[in-house]
């Protein structure tokens, strides 16, 4: 019996991480409103694009035209990360997916893999949608090299977006609120700090949105995504200290 117990515990601590990723990606493809928020952003990224678009305009010049208004909609795809924890604690699932854990560091780490996995290939399929219409439909083919360096900027914010999301969902146990802050905050950095009479440094920590979308450019300014990345690791640790110390 000592032996059969044994060798059941060696198995299930056999997948480790691995195990717990599976779980998440089940859990993930199972959520109706995820595959509605992937169908949303790719529907208003084509309607971005199709009404952009003009006849006298070089491909360059409407992928710029999009990309410049399209991490107004980033909340469609950051809002993957507030539904990983949201839709758990809405629907009474958290008990079941942490307080049965072995580890909830490795539950918050899975949620992360699976939730940036799908932000990256959902916005890198936004992306290349765009350039194909443009391409095919409008005969209009943006510059390759150009689209694929201001696509890294937009994929890296809307990746950074969806942890920010996935760590408010943890901290404050809900969806309203994050998906609140995702839409919310991006304006009022853009039309209230962004006025104060501060220095440029101060300016760039203070609006760690803003700052990181200065990457969807031809000529990115990597150090300005700093803040962005700092806000979400800040966020990350303390969801994590948070979900380690509490009951769910």
């Amino acid at each position: 019996m000592t032996t059969t117990l044994e060798a059941r515990s060696q198995a299930d601590r056999a997948p480790g991480f691995r195990r717990a990723l599976a779980y998440e990606w089940a859990a993930f493809r199972t959520v109706r409103s995820n595959w509605v928020l992937i169908g949303a952003a790719l529907l208003v990224q084509l309607l971005l694009t199709v009404f952009a678009h003009d006849s006298r305009d070089h491909g360059d010049v409407t992928f710029t035209k999009v990309l410049s208004v399209a991490w107004l909609f980033g909340a469609l795809v950051g809002a993957l990360g507030v539904n990983s924890f949201g839709t758990e604690y809405r629907f009474r699932t958290i008990t079941t997916t942490v307080l049965t854990a072995r580890s909830r560091t490795r539950v918050l780490l899975a949620k992360m893999g699976v939730v940036t996995a799908v932000a990256v290939a959902t916005e890198i399929a936004v992306l290349a949608t765009s350039w194909l219409v443009l391409a095919v439909f409008f005969a209009a083919a943006p510059t390759v090299s150009s689209s694929l360096v201001m696509g890294t900027g937009v994929v890296v914010y809307t990746a950074l977006m969806t942890l920010i999301g996935l760590a408010l969902a943890a901290l404050l146990h809900g969806s309203v609120v994050p998906i609140a802050f995702l839409v919310v905050w991006p304006e009022v950095e853009m039309l209230l700090i962004n006025r104060l009479d501060l220095p440029e440094w101060l300016l760039v920590v203070l609006q760690p949105f803003y700052s990181a979308r200065r990457l969807i450019n031809e000529t990115p300014d990597w150090p300005h995504v700093l803040p962005m990345l700092g806000l979400a690791a800040v966020l990350l640790c303390a969801a994590g200290i948070v979900l380690a110390c509490r009951d769910v």
